[in-house]
């Protein structure tokens, strides 16, 4: 069935009874809220109604996910996350988590914070363990002698390798290198 311009295409696909396309939203609906974020439909808070709207079309596959606590450590024995712990990482930093990046934490590779040992012990891929980072940043912190720990679920404090200190958590970055003070003496004028 050809597709002519200002043709709904929603509307082609459902009476022909074939799907055009898949679209996968990752929609966050919070109890007792009338609003919802979407994490990656161009569009940051919807309404419950919006949500219920894309639900009802006909062909429409809806997954459900479960809910995962985001301050649970959740653990992987072996080097790669299992897929509920790569969701909570995701869900719980949304973005790398280098100072000032907004690059989107799905698309990031999740970084050993302290490097993975295959001889090590088991748990070492878990939630206090790992962190988004996208891949020029991952590059970075693995060659460029960057340095990270995780002080508490989601909030990140980095090193420079010239000595600057930033604190990183879902709020944003905030520079805590301490200022150079003027030497002690008397006033110069």
């Amino acid at each position: 069935l050809p597709i002519s311009r200002g043709q709904d295409s929603l509307a082609i696909a459902q009476a022909t009874g074939t799907s055009l396309r898949e679209l996968q939203l990752f929609v966050h609906l919070r109890d007792g809220e009338q609003t919802a974020t979407v994490e990656n439909g161009g569009i940051n808070v919807v309404t419950r109604a919006q949500v219920a709207e894309w639900c009802s079309v006909p062909g429409t596959r809806i997954i459900v996910r479960p809910v995962i606590d985001l301050n649970d450590t959740i653990t992987s024995n072996g080097y790669e996350p299992s897929p509920t712990l790569r969701a909570q990482i995701i869900l719980r930093d949304r973005t790398c988590v280098f100072p000032w990046c907004i690059r989107p934490a799905r698309a990031a590779d999740l970084d050993h914070i302290d490097p993975y040992d295959p001889a090590g012990p088991p748990s070492q891929t878990s939630s206090v363990n790992l962190g988004p980072l996208c891949r020029r940043h991952h590059r970075l912190k693995t060659h460029g002698r960057w340095t990270y720990s995780q002080i508490e679920p989601g909030v990140f404090l980095w090193r420079s390798p010239h000595g600057y200190t930033y604190l990183r958590d879902t709020t944003g970055t905030q520079d805590l290198t301490p200022r150079p003070v003027d030497p002690p003496g008397p006033d110069p004028s």
